[in-house]
């Protein structure tokens, strides 16, 4: 089986007209609007979806308020949707929607999904001449595409959850702290995670949900056009020194957190993973 990416991220909130202009201001394509809620397109093909929290279709959640519901994640084929269906199904319930998407649940109680991978290729730009050419900024970013989605876990079943990603579905560590939590990348992905597993807090909650920009420039024009738009982040630009990417944080009413990164590390199989006696720490480098 291949697990490309995240697909799909689902949100029930309290308010969803906060949450839609969130997303608007964060420089997602809104493509649906009606009662249930909003749907947002990246190039990359990767949807996110805002519902309100008393939507009964939503997986409950343990969680209070508005917060992600459930993370689809998307396979390369038909073939290894079926072998996902049948290796969770053998102690635990599955569940296949009329949309044909696989529904469950992981070790930790979150709500997981399957379904093919719809990609689409985002046209590579080349880096124009700055010969006689002043910068220009733009006014706001438009996100690529969606690159992982954090949890935060609790410490007793830190094991058990990163083992179910890896030796169920195939996932490979990348970086383990001891004292912090795992960074996950899928199978069939180069980015040096797509998921984190984050025990330090010992409370199992949403972390943070992070979309890739195209540059350094992009990173701060993007948080800088969410702070004049009203929106509070929740750390200083920086560079991480696990992952490596450029990242800002900002509070989101859907739930958690949203990340601008860019300039994550790329992994294959040749790399080892790094096992962490004690976190590293966050940053290489952050704003003052």
């Amino acid at each position: 089986m291949k697990i490309l990416r995240v697909e799909e991220i689902i949100y029930g909130v309290d308010d969803i007209p906060a949450a839609t202009k969130f997303y608007e201001d964060w420089g997602l394509e809104l493509t649906s609007r009606g009662a249930q809620g909003t749907d947002f397109a990246l190039p990359s093909g990767q949807i996110i979806r805002v519902r309100g929290a008393a939507d009964s279709t939503l997986p409950a959640t343990a969680e209070s308020g508005s917060t992600l519901r459930e993370t689809i994640w998307g396979v390369d084929n038909q073939a290894s949707l079926d072998e996902i269906g049948a290796v969770l199904g053998r102690d635990r319930e599955v569940t296949r929607g009329a949309d044909g998407i696989l529904h469950a649940r992981d070790a930790h109680g979150f709500a997981i999904g399957f379904q093919i991978a719809a990609p689409k290729v985002i046209p590579e730009s080349p880096a124009p001449s700055r010969r006689n050419r002043p910068f220009e900024a733009a006014r706001q970013v438009r996100p690529r595409r969606l690159g992982h989605v954090v949890y935060f876990v609790t410490a007793g079943k830190q094991i058990e959850g990163s083992d179910f990603y890896t030796e169920r579905l195939g996932f490979r560590v990348s970086d383990r702290a001891k004292d912090m939590g795992d960074f996950l990348r899928a199978p069939g992905s180069c980015d040096h995670h797509n998921l984190g597993l984050f025990w330090f807090q010992d409370k199992a909650r949403f972390g943070h949900v992070a979309f890739e920009v195209g540059s350094f420039d992009e990173v701060m024009i993007g948080g800088k056009h969410m702070q004049r738009a009203g929106w509070k982040a929740s750390n200083k630009p920086g560079r991480h020194i696990i992952g490596s990417n450029i990242f800002w944080n900002f509070q989101n009413p859907a739930g958690g957190n949203s990340e601008y990164f860019y300039d994550m590390d790329i992994m294959d199989d040749d790399w080892k993973p790094r096992i962490w006696e004690n976190f590293p720490g966050l940053a290489h480098w952050v704003t003052e």
